[in-house]
């Protein structure tokens, strides 16, 4: 089913709220969200409730682009190589991100599978490391609760709905080593498989913006 369910969704559209905890406090900002599973293409904008851009970030391949413009700065570097930039999460690879764009899990290739307690799959490489571990809801065949051993990184997914044989989650939730803040977006509307132009997945840098590169790896 999961590897089926993936191949279902070519391009998405979405948009929804994006709830940040930290530290006692808690942020609500709206969030859009664009993505071509084939070009491994996303691009992700925060902003204000009120319209003020916040973060606008964008994917390809194993690259990032991020602009912060509280900071007026431009990122960019590796994925999975970096520190956290403003509000976006750091130490994600792409198949996290596009779980979190696209509301149920990507199956990544695996050597073996594995299920020692109920409602729960591990997935091992051909070294037998442990490299997704898979919950799900009770009495379904749906992902409540995706971990990645290697990153430390869990991302919960729940208030599944079917359009059209299209599964996805309507609340996802993620959480990241090394941290107390917890990310949950809460989508309102999605569009599947419609034609998205090339120019959103452009990132051009404002006038002012400092440039700065981020390629040391975490902890460096």
């Amino acid at each position: 089913m999961g590897r089926e369910q993936n191949r279902r969704v070519r391009v998405l559209f979405s948009s929804g709220r994006l709830t940040i905890k930290r530290q006692g406090s808690e942020t609500e900002l709206n969030i859009l969200m664009a993505g071509v599973r084939d070009r491994n293409t996303v691009r992700i904008e925060i902003t204000h409730p009120w319209g003020r851009p916040l973060l606008h970030v964008v994917l390809r391949e194993k690259r990032f682009q991020i602009l912060s413009f509280t900071e007026k700065r431009y990122y960019f570097g590796l994925l999975g190589k970096s520190e956290r930039v403003g509000l976006f999460p750091d130490g994600l690879d792409h198949d996290q991100i596009w779980t979190l764009v696209r509301g149920y899990p990507v199956i990544p290739e695996y050597k073996h599978a594995i299920s020692s307690r109920e409602n729960q799959i591990t997935l091992l490489n051909e070294n037998g490391d442990k490299i997704q571990v898979m919950d799900f809801h009770p009495g379904s065949k749906l992902p409540r609760l995706i971990f990645f051993p290697r990153e430390g990184v869990s991302i919960s997914l729940s208030d599944f709905q079917n359009e059209a044989g299209i599964h996805y989650a309507r609340r996802i939730q993620l959480d990241t080593p090394d941290s107390d803040d917890h990310f949950t977006v809460d989508v309102k509307q999605v569009v599947f498989n419609k034609a998205i132009p090339e120019e959103i997945f452009e990132l051009e840098k404002p006038d002012g913006f400092k440039v700065v590169p981020m390629q040391q790896p975490l902890g460096k």
